[in-house]
Formats: C-alpha cells, sequence, structure tokens
C-alpha cells in the first residue's frame, strides 16, 4: 500500500513538473514573439523617420511656414537659404584656421576632460561668423604643412599682433595648466612648430594676472573662421 502511494505522489509531481516546463516553455516562446514585435515595430518607425527626413531635405514636405506662401515666395525663400548657405561656405574657406589640440587626453583627469569638452562646446555658440568644425583622429602634424604651423602658447618668446589666413593656428587642449606647466610650449619645439603668444599685456592690464587663456577664449580670438580638433 505505501509503495503505490509512493507511486502516485512521484507521478503526480512528475506531472507538476512537465506542466511547468511547458508553461514555462509557452512563456518563453510569447516572450520571443513579443520581442521580435517590437522590434519590427522599431525597425518600421525609425524607416519612417529616415523617409521623413529624406522628403523634408529634398523639400517635398513644405515647412510650417511655407503652408501659407505661395510657390514664389517659396521658391524665393530657398534661393535665399541656398545664398546665404553658400556665403556661409566662402567664409569659412577663406578663413582663419584654428586646431584645438586634444591629444593630453592621457595626462588629464577625467574632471579635466569634462571641462575641456563643455569649453569645446561653448566655442560653437559663442562665435560671430561662419564657422566650421570639424574632428579627426589625425594629428595637426598630418593635416597641415609644418610650416604653415603655429602653436600658441604663453610660454613663447615670440609675440604677434595679427593672425595670418596662411598660418594654422594650435591651441593646447588643456585645463589645468598650472599641473602641465610649460607642456604646450615644450611639444611645439620638440616637433620643430613655429610658436606664439598674443600682446595681451599691450592690449589689456594684467598685472600679476594669468597669461594663459582657456580654450574657448583662445579659440575665440579674432573669431576663426575653421576649428579643428585633433
Amino acid at each position: 500500500m505505501e509503495a503505490k502511494v509512493e507511486q502516485l505522489k512521484a507521478a503526480e509531481v512528475k506531472g507538476e513538473q512537465e506542466d511547468a516546463a511547458k508553461l514555462s516553455k509557452r512563456a518563453m516562446r510569447k516572450e520571443k514573439r513579443r520581442m521580435q514585435w517590437e522590434e519590427r515595430k522599431a525597425n518600421k518607425k525609425l524607416k519612417r523617420q529616415e523617409q521623413q527626413r529624406a522628403k523634408k531635405a529634398s523639400g517635398e514636405i513644405p515647412q510650417p511656414k511655407e503652408l501659407d506662401m505661395s510657390e514664389e515666395a517659396v521658391l524665393r525663400r530657398k534661393e535665399r537659404a541656398s545664398a546665404k548657405r553658400e556665403a556661409f561656405l566662402m567664409a569659412a574657406e577663406e578663413g582663419v584656421k584654428v586646431v584645438i589640440d586634444c591629444q593630453f587626453e592621457k595626462k588629464m583627469t577625467e574632471k579635466e576632460k569634462k571641462s575641456l569638452s563643455q569649453q569645446i562646446m561653448s566655442v560653437t555658440l559663442i562665435v560671430f561668423k561662419p564657422v566650421q568644425f570639424a574632428g579627426t583622429s589625425k594629428s595637426y602634424m598630418d593635416l597641415f604643412k609644418k610650416e604653415s604651423l603655429v602653436y600658441l602658447t604663453a610660454d613663447s618668446p615670440n609675440t604677434i599682433t595679427k593672425l595670418s589666413r596662411d598660418k594654422v593656428y594650435i591651441i593646447g587642449g588643456i585645463v589645468d595648466r598650472n599641473r602641465l606647466k610649460g607642456i604646450t610650449y615644450e611639444k611645439a619645439v620638440e616637433q620643430g612648430i613655429e610658436t606664439a603668444k598674443l600682446p595681451l599685456d599691450a592690449v589689456v592690464e594684467m598685472g600679476s594676472a594669468t597669461r594663459v587663456l582657456t580654450v574657448n577664449h583662445g579659440s575665440s580670438l579674432d573669431n576663426p573662421d575653421v576649428v579643428f580638433f585633433t
């Protein structure tokens, strides 16, 4: 009798385990189908957004302000926008070039890196002339002719009063200059690059204040037209 009871209990437990396994498999299949549906939904939404952007860029979708405008007015508006863009590109192409040297990353703390990125971002917001911004992993030594490079550093014995459109001016991407004193000047000398400093004493009464400018101050001098981050 006891043996039969044990057999019945074992059969009951086995049945419960099989039912649980079936439920688990069904739940897994259901969850898989749900995830696949969500993925398809997200891909469709992304595709619609890309199509909308393409149509908007090509002018197929009218802008809100254009809905109440005549075709002639819309055409004039697009022509003005095109002319403005051409003028922007021409001014940027002929402008002064500035490089922000971001190759001191390994010597900087995370806090300093964050501060540097904020300064670079502020450069994009304060300029008053057309400016091109370009990020690259290449060194400025590979991008420009060596004789055209001028590293702006407060440690340089040379002072410049004007910026030349034939030169490319480099600003060291450093936040805590006191901790890395003289590093930009030393780097320029090692690379055989011309160095220069700005005539701050002649323009402003500096007293004992630092002659070192931040990245956003340095890159906005004479409002450059092209800024590279290397």
